[in-house]
């Protein structure tokens, strides 16, 4: 029957005839999915789109330069008895430029009201061009709709809209799904909302399934999965995001289901990572991660990667190093391990003067757009990239720091936590982590102002113990205390005696944390030459654990050692008449 509708014929000077119509209502409630056909101006049957998975045809259709679907109208049955237009129907008649969209319900596979949507009308108070809707008609009313003067009023809207329209790039409108275990998926949610507004798409809709564990094949229940593919028609989405991690066979099988392409949430931050990533030591990275990830879920992505325009989920390493065969991914996955081994060796080098000269090294850590950046840029007066989104800073920028006691330090601004970080990019980014598990003191920037600000510190200090710094010296760090009344302010103080409560944007207690890094840092080492008699090989052994041994020689009387040693250990060691004490030499 669908393939029947090809070359069907429409009266030249009417919308539609009642028959096609009929037919379209059979296929859609047989299906349980929207079909539609597109007509040219001479009445022929074109195309027939099944769940509105027109994109690809954008070109196929194309009887105008410059405008895919000028000259044509599309008729489209709904699954359900409301045949009204929504927003699916509006970004079909936008994005293809189409003369006129007739939509019709479908009630037992009978056809009952009609709608027709135009192009647009005379621009609103906002500046916003809004279609033209007309309806509801009966079947019978058919007979009467002229085509001519609804054309003629597509054109003149059209030329309007031409002269005035700026050149803009439309994001990507995606679905968003997840899985409620524990009846936190709507937190979650505005999570991944931000992640996707990040990374350039417009958030649509939600979906929520209440599940114990997901489906192995297609990670929903396959009702859900029949609602995600309805959302994605009624609102014209061509994107669907995962709350969750995704198996290769899932997303294969949800992408073939849905039609449309389908990210889980590691695919979404890595595609956030690709964006962000400037410098040449952070794009290595990120497509390690990528390539990690894209490995084993090759099969089947010819599709979306070979798509004009990319998109989310496509950015990064590139389509032709996504689709050459295992092998070569795996040799690059090899080299680029080389390369950001390379880097991690010449930052370790770097390290080591600052280590040498006792100056301590104190890094920035905390979930994304805690304020870790501002933070910086307010103690150092660096000029590092600051912005109110997810992964504003991938690249660890270095600056040094005077305390009010005159003592030196080092501070590292590091690349922000969330909830599930990928794994992939836990490993590709190890060598920038490395400023965090060297570092002599953490400060963990914690928004204050954040509703779930306790669950991000939770998570933050599980990614440290996930990579090695769970027992270094921390000390949390209160941001955006301009958000909080003086009284939350107060009571966060009072709560939490063991941190500091500033405002990096407006520059309130930068004293009071920096006496608190003076307070919380290690014993400045100084460097002492000691004579150490044999008797008191206690004392010997005392300053090989505890400090650096430079230099040892052995003499008559005992032995003189050059040493780096932590200030009260040295004092102690230096002073005549204290227990343990040895001479200075």
């Amino acid at each position: 029957m669908l393939e029947a509708l090809v070359r069907r014929r429409v009266p030249q000077d009417r919308i539609a005839n009642p028959d096609l119509l009929e037919i379209l209502s059979h296929l859609a409630q047989a299906l349980r999915r929207e079909v539609g056909v597109f007509v040219d101006r001479h009445g022929v049957v074109g195309h027939v789109v099944v769940s509105r998975r027109w994109q690809p045809l954008v070109e196929e259709v194309s009887h105008r330069s410059g405008r895919p679907g000028a000259g044509l109208r599309y008729l489209e049955a709904h699954p359900d008895p409301d045949g009204r237009p929504d927003e699916g129907d509006r970004q079909i008649l936008e994005q293809l430029g189409l003369d006129l969209v007739v939509t019709v319900g479908t009630h037992r596979a009978q056809p009952t009201e009609v709608w027709l949507l135009g192009p647009a009308a005379p621009a609103s108070r906002d500046g916003q061009a809004a279609p033209t809707e007309e309806g509801p008609y009966n079947l019978s009313a058919l007979a009467h709709l002229e085509l001519a003067p609804r054309v003629r009023m597509a054109e003149a809207a059209r030329r309007r809209r031409d002269a005035a329209a700026t050149p803009q790039t439309q994001p990507e409108r995606a679905v968003l799904v997840a899985l409620d275990r524990s009846g936190d998926a709507e937190r979650s949610l505005d999570e991944l909302a931000r992640l996707a507004e990040t990374a350039g798409a417009l958030p649509v809709t939600r979906i929520i399934q209440r599940r114990a564990r997901p489906n192995p094949a297609t990670y929903l229940g396959r009702g859900k999965v029949e609602e995600v593919v309805r959302a994605t028609e009624t609102y014209a989405a061509s994107l669907v995001i995962i709350d969750d991690d995704l198996t290769p066979a899932q997303q294969r099988t949800l992408e073939r289901e849905i039609g449309v392409k389908v990210l889980d949430r590691t695919a979404l931050v890595l595609d956030i990572f690709a964006q962000r990533a400037r410098s040449r030591e952070g794009r290595l990275q990120v497509e390690l991660a990528q390539m990690t990830y894209l490995l084993p879920r090759l099969t089947g992505r010819g599709v979306w990667l070979s798509r004009l325009g990319g998109g989310i989920g496509t950015r990064g390493p590139g389509e032709t190093k996504l689709e050459v065969d295992r092998r070569r991914i795996r040799k690059r996955i090899t080299d680029l391990q080389g390369e950001i081994d390379a880097i991690a060796a010449r930052r370790s080098r770097q390290r080591l003067p600052r280590g040498s000269a006792g100056i301590p090294q104190v890094a920035l850590v905390g979930y994304t757009n805690a304020g870790k950046s501002a933070l910086l840029n307010a103690l150092t007066g660096a000029d590092a990239f600051v912005e109110n989104r997810l992964f504003a800073t991938l690249d660890p920028t270095v600056r040094r720091l005077v305390l009010p006691n005159r003592r030196e330090i080092v501070l590292a601004d590091t690349v922000g936590f969330i909830q599930r970080l990928p794994t992939e990019l836990v490993a590709a980014f190890r060598a920038t982590l490395e400023e965090v598990t060297s570092a002599d003191l953490l400060l963990h920037v914690i928004d204050a102002s954040h509703p779930d600000w306790a669950i991000q510190a939770d998570v933050v200090r599980g990614v440290l113990e996930d990579i090695g710094a769970g027992d270094h010296p921390v000390l949390p760090v209160f941001n955006k205390a301009d958000l909080l009344s003086p009284h939350e302010v107060r009571a966060l103080a009072a709560g939490h005696p063991d941190a500091v409560v500033i405002s990096a944007a407006q520059e309130f207690g930068l004293e009071r944390l920096q006496r608190a890094i003076m307070h919380r840092l290690p014993e400045p080492w100084i460097r002492v030459r000691l004579q150490i008699p044999y008797s008191d090989a206690k004392l010997l052994a005392r300053v090989h654990s505890a400090g650096r041994v430079l230099d040892e020689q052995y003499g008559p009387d005992g032995v003189t050692i050059l040493a780096e040693l932590p200030g009260t250990l040295a004092v102690r060691l230096r002073t005549p008449g204290r227990p343990g004490a040895a001479a200075s030499v």
